[in-house]
């Protein structure tokens, strides 16, 4: 991807002349000012990017441990429904 012109390369690329400058000077002035305003939300988005990314990372590796900790739950409840299960339940067939 292209990096992003400003508004001072621009003007340097086109040559623009001191009447040309004058005449486009308000215009020039509220580019530069949201070149500002932009360069800041670009700043705050990636940091709130990288923020959102360990909080899913940290939810993820919550998220497994809590599947791990359910499967050893399950084998343990299997095992002692086996223990404490009547008789009936118990037996074998061959």
């Amino acid at each position: 991807m292209k990096p992003l012109k400003t508004i001072d390369d621009l003007i340097r690329e086109k040559e623009l002349t001191a009447e040309e400058l004058e005449r486009h000077r308000e215009l020039i002035e509220e580019c530069r000012a949201r070149e500002s305003q932009l360069k800041e939300y670009s700043r705050a988005t990636r940091e709130s990017m990288a923020r959102m990314t360990e909080e899913l990372d940290q939810l993820s590796r919550t998220a497994q441990e809590l599947w791990r900790e359910a499967q050893r739950l399950s084998l343990r409840v299997n095992g002692i429904r086996l223990h404490v299960a009547p008789a009936p339940a118990r037996r074998l067939y061959h």
